[in-house]
């Protein structure tokens, strides 16, 4: 490489190589400085994996600013080299150093004082370096310490070669999550030879090692094979009487604590290390140990015993009366409001737990779309946390320190974990539709999969769940072990029964016995001896016999109006103020059907205005399918000629019939119609004539016609996954407190949302959304009309669902609280990529005739915009321009909602306008009402809320 360029980069000299790549001292020929470039390894190139976890990993250390960390500059790639860009230092390794001697032990001490340093500014960024060795150490000639490869171990997991054990590379088997050992053998943890996750505290240990060395000269645990050297690391203590003698005694205590072999019994923090060097190099006496002074006379010693043994009596006489004035005064109890910044949203919150809050109640975290994020109760603001950005996390809960928080990602439909400060998330299982979960002292975490009726135990560390509850056929949520260790507390009701009807059980670990204490949902037992729980939106307390396992009273507290809740054992309680609307009680608007051009020009249609929606043009552009709804909610499809001014003429009779779609011939419609059993996708002739013919049944939950594939032959329509074409009510799901409406009868009629069909989307007549994800699918027109999935999606809904008019690609916006995409796959090989609207919070999509552009709408303005696409060679997205704001040209505020489709002649839109009535008013204000219900943006917090509890709800 010596001599030749990589981008901006000419290679002068090899530094190194190692099992991580090659290291080049490199001129950047753009600024003019010398840089250190890493080479990584071709095999690094050929992972497309590994390349997009590296680089997440870099993004994030490269955030990083600490004078004791070098730096990295980018990840870059030339000619298919990938490279890492970092800041060149000069001097020696530290490895160089102790080759000659032993460290002078107040030079170590000054040298192991920046390292620490170092690693304490990575750990409070969430950073982990995981392969900290004196080969990565560098010491300038002034004496500055700068850690090099900072995290980059994880971020590479790297296959291993043979090398020296001082220098060996990053050890990986990285074809299960479980296994994975990072790091070099000399310097390796304990529970990274045993291929554990890690946390700090493997930081820790090598941080004891790396000194261990610099002042004794030699290596710890150094047994000539790799595997022996593991093996050491397991088992053989520390020769301590290599030392220095004399140490300082608070150097040997610290270098005990870092090198325990237990976990738990090693030092958790970095920074206690570093305060302990800080009072050694600062204690006036040096870095040695003194000679113990000259005993006193055993006379004057007796005396001095005696007052000490007086003055320790009074100590504690005078601590356990102020101990009593303390308890015996409640603590006062502390409430405050947490308003969510205007770019954030809480994520799903309709049915899913959203918030956690710490063991000791100093910080809460909330779920966005954007991720988790973190606030203490002393700060301000709430800080994102690295890591979860990509998750669409759900369910957080806290570990018992604080230090990590557990979450379910909806994304990968896995169980994780990430560090509060960020990072690399770790998976820890696969988990379906998670709704509830705690993380327990035992280093075990019990979650239940909502929809599966399962309650299942996994190691905080992950690996394979065990089953402790199966309750087939029900939801199950919220689950908690009670204190005796063998009872679990959940919540179990049926699949599509009422809200009021669910029942908080316990269930006995030993001998599967449930029984039933009460309705409600969502409970959680309190130290302080009472279970608290949810029912018809609001909160309340009853007392609870632990050891009879029994309720003792009535219920005589409560706290109005709450969608979610969370407690801590300490006491501190977070609460999301609400309550879930029911269906809208607004009578519907009247709309009109208008042209639109791309310049934002209306003309009207003859037509007088009704409770138009789902409109869908026929291939020659001359006539009109489209719902249209009674006020006692039936509706039935009509069918309204453009080149003549005769009213709408019905097609359908079953008062049931939405989402027409025209056949690509123009000869027959298609439409979703029917309840319960019979609910399906039919057809009739576009003429009226002949009977509704049955193409195939759906039951509740399947979904609309969406788009044909260009043969004709072949429908794209989607379903929910539970069951057969089960739909599940919002309401239903939560996990303390939320979405707690009324009875929610059987599917009804959905209105359009964006440019399409929505089951369950906002202005539907029904409050009803689907949980547990939906899949995208082709249903044959021939035949058995055999269903077959393309695509499951975990959001809740999509808004629109379009296949390219050449068919070859399939355009989606899947629907969900917080945000919206556009996205599109190759038709019907969608699994071989998939390309998203750039920059843009885009809901609907709409095809150009041609196929050359996308329509869509900016859900934040509600503008109508386009993007120009490319399919040859590959798929890309070009440049976006607005066309125009629905809501500026006198549309209304249903347009935006409402269905969209272009005309295949003159390319102007077919759109729907809202006509003013004297009720709209009222209206507006119950709408804005059931938004805001929808989109809350409060957490109240309220701290020492226990001891409001205890005066409300005492114990006998």
């Amino acid at each position: 490489m010596i001599g030749k360029t990589l981008g901006n980069f000419q290679c002068t000299f090899l530094l190194g190589r190692g099992g991580m790549g090659e290291v080049y001292q490199a001129k950047d020929q753009k600024l003019g400085r010398d840089v250190a470039i890493k080479v990584l390894p071709q095999e690094f190139a050929q992972d497309t994996d590994r390349v997009a976890r590296f680089q997440r990993e870099a993004k994030l250390l490269a955030s990083l600013n600490h004078p004791n960390i070098a730096a990295i500059y980018g990840l870059e790639e030339s000619d298919g080299t990938n490279f890492l860009v970092m800041e060149l230092v000069e001097g020696d390794t530290l490895a160089d150093q102790i080759k000659k001697d032993p460290i002078p032990v107040e030079e170590a001490l000054k040298l192991a004082l920046q390292i620490a340093e170092a690693l304490e500014a990575a750990h409070e960024k969430g950073v982990i370096h995981r392969d900290l060795k004196p080969a990565n150490i560098k010491v300038t000639p002034d004496g500055k310490v700068k850690v090099l490869d900072f995290g980059l171990a994880k971020a590479y997991a790297g296959s291993p070669i043979e090398m020296s054990l001082s220098n060996s590379p990053t050890l990986s088997d990285a074809a299960t999550q479980q296994g994975v050992i990072l790091g070099t053998a000399a310097y390796m943890s304990p529970e990274q030879a045993r291929g554990n996750p890690v946390d700090k505290r493997a930081d820790i240990w090598a941080f004891g090692v790396v000194l261990f060395e610099m002042l004794t000269g030699r290596q710890i645990f150094s047994e000539g094979t790799v595997s022996d050297t593991l093996a050491s690391v397991l088992k053989t203590e520390p020769k301590w009487d290599s030392l220095p003698q004399k140490l300082h005694p608070r150097i040997r205590l610290m270098l005990e604590h870092c090198l325990e072999k237990d976990i738990k019994s090693r030092s958790s923090g970095i920074g206690e290390i570093r305060a302990d060097i800080n009072k050694v190099l600062a204690d006036p006496s040096g870095v040695f140990a003194q000679p113990v002074a000259t005993v006193e006379p055993k006379a004057k010693q007796r005396q001095i015993l005696l007052w000490a043994s007086i003055t320790v009596i009074l100590i504690i006489i005078a601590g356990i009366i102020a101990w009593n004035l303390k308890t015996a005064e409640p603590r006062q109890v502390i409430s405050f409001d947490y308003e969510l910044p205007e770019d954030q949203q809480f994520y799903n919150f309709e049915y899913n737990s959203v918030l956690a809050v710490s063991p000791d109640g100093k910080q809460f975290v909330y779920s966005t779309r954007e991720g988790l994020y973190l606030r203490s109760v002393k700060e301000l603001k709430a800080r994102l946390i690295p890591g979860t950005e990509d998750d669409n996390p759900l369910s957080p809960f806290f570990s018992p320190d604080g230090q990590w928080v557990g979450y379910w990602s909806q994304t990968d439909q896995q169980l994780k974990k990430v560090a509060i400060g960020g990072g690399a998330s770790d998976v820890l299982c696969d988990a379906e539709r998670v709704l509830g979960a705690t993380w327990y002292d035992d280093n075990t975490i019990i979650y239940a999969e909502v929809l599966a009726g399962s309650i299942s135990r996994v190691s905080a560390d992950g690996g394979t769940p065990e089953k402790l509850v199966l309750n087939e056929g029900q939801i199950t949520f919220a689950p908690q072990l009670l204190p005796d260790g063998k009872t679990l507390l959940f919540t179990s009701g049926e699949i599509g029964g009422a809200v009021e009807d669910r029942k908080i059980v316990l269930q006995s670990l030993e001998t599967e016995e449930r029984r039933e204490l009460f309705a409600g949902q969502a409970a959680r037992y309190l130290p302080t001896g009472q279970i608290f729980y949810a029912f018809d939106g609001n909160l309340y307390a009853r007392q609870f016999d632990l050891g009879k396992l029994k309720v003792t009273g009535d219920p005589v507290y409560k706290v109005e109006d709450v969608l979610r809740w969370e407690v801590s054992g300490s006491g501190t309680m977070v609460y999301i103020p609400g309550r879930t609307m029911s269906n809208p009680t607004f009578p519907r608007p009247q709309l009109t059907l208008v042209w639109v051009d791309q310049q934002g020009k209306v003309e009207e249609i003859a037509a007088d205005p009704d409770d138009y929606a789902n409109p869908s043009l026929s291939p020659d552009g001359t006539k009109v399918a489209v719902t249209i709804y009674t006020e006692e909610g039936s509706s039935d499809i009509h069918i309204l000629d453009l080149d003549s001014e005769t009213p709408p003429q019905r097609l359908t009779f079953n008062e049931s019939s939405t989402d027409p779609l025209w056949t690509p011939d123009g000869q027959r419609v298609v439409f979703l119609a029917g309840e319960g059993d019979e609910r399906g996708i039919y057809w009739k002739a576009a003429d009226g004539r002949g009977k509704e013919e049955l193409l195939a049944l759906v039951s509740d939950g399947g979904g609309p016609p969406w788009s044909w594939a260009d043969d004709g032959k072949t429908l794209v329509t989607t379903k929910f996954p539970l069951g057969a074409f089960m739909r599940i009510p919002a309401a239903m799901l939560f996990r303390r407190g939320g979405g707690m409406g009324g009875r929610v009868s059987g599917p009804k009629p959905s209105r359009s949302s964006g440019f399409g069909r929505s089951p369950g989307s906002e202005g539907s007549s029904t409050s009803e959304e689907s949980v547990g994800g939906v899949d995208i699918g082709t249903l044959s027109m021939e035949g058995d009309n055999e269903w077959q999935q393309l695509l499951h999606l975990p959001w809740n809904s999509v808004s629109a669902l379009q296949i390219s008019p050449d068919g070859k690609w399939m355009a989606y916006s899947p629907e969900e609280s917080g945000g919206a995409e556009v996205n599109v796959h190759p038709f019907p090989d969608v699994d071989d990529g998939k390309s998203q609207i750039p920059g843009d919070d885009a809901m609907g999509c709409l095809w150009s005739p041609d196929g050359r552009e996308l329509f869509y709408t900016n859900r934040e303005d509600g503008s109508l915009k386009a993007i120009k696409v490319e399919t040859e060679p590959t798929f890309k997205f070009g440049k976006s321009e607005v066309l125009f704001n629905p809501g500026d040209i006198g549309l209304g505020r249903w347009s935006r909602l409402a269905g969209s489709i272009i005309s295949p002649v003159d390319k102007r839109f077919l759109m729907l306008k809202e006509v003013e009535t004297e009720e709209d008013e009222s209206r507006v204000e119950e709408l804005a009402e059931q938004r805001r219900q929808r989109n809350p943006r409060k957490i109240i917090v309220v701290i020492n809320w226990f001891e409001e509890l205890k005066e409300k709800v005492p114990v006998d």
